[in-house]
């Protein structure tokens, strides 16, 4: 994944897909059906990031990226020890030029008031951003693809985070239609030590 733009380091030349934990909803409290490695692990075995709705307006599906820089990581993804986090330390990583080919492009940040102009098929790029109300997800630079995005369609490669070094090899070892894709296996906590 060769830069596109100018060396910066607020900004990446890559998106990443972070995974967290599948959970099934029983009050009063939810299970967790996947762990956020599990998530990946159905990913790369598939080769396809599946969409979803959640924190989408409208009912359309969406795939979700970050384009923060992997040294940024760690404020948006946690650790599989720490409770309660919204994303966790494995995931996707695709070039921009790769995610924009597979339909991904920035999110809208608007208070919802100002996002009536943006037409109903296209709301599912608008994130409510509201400062003043402490509604602000900046942080997480977003991108979102409609519907799935097949891996396998990657003219660019693509790397994956896992954890663990253990997790990492467990990952390369994975029969999948993307295994030629993958052009590195990142293992975060190895990362985070020097991040």
């Amino acid at each position: 994944m060769a830069p596109t733009t100018a060396r910066r380091p607020d900004i990446s030349d890559a998106v990443v897909h972070f995974t967290k934990e599948r959970k099934r909803s029983e009050y009063p409290q939810a299970v967790v059906e996947a762990t956020a490695f599990e998530v990946l692990k159905e990913i790369v075995a598939v080769g396809t990031i599946r969409g979803g709705t959640g924190f989408v307006k409208g009912s359309q599906k969406v795939v979700c990226f970050s384009e923060t820089p992997l040294s940024n990581a760690l404020h948006l993804a946690s650790p599989p020890s720490e409770p309660n986090a919204r994303y966790r330390c494995y995931g996707v990583v695709l070039s921009k030029r790769a995610a924009f080919l597979a339909g991904a492009r920035p999110v809208i940040y608007l208070p919802d008031t100002e996002g009536t102009w943006i037409p109903k098929d296209q709301r599912w790029r608008h994130v409510r951003f509201e400062p003043n109300n402490k509604i602000d997800h900046m942080e997480e630079r977003e991108w979102r693809a409609l519907g799935d995005v097949d891996l396998s369609k990657s003219e660019f490669g693509i790397y994956l985070l896992t954890w663990t070094q253990e997790e990492a090899i467990e990952l390369a070892s994975l029969e999948s239609p993307i295994q030629p894709l993958v052009l590195g296996v990142l293992p975060m906590e190895n990362l985070s030590q020097f991040l």
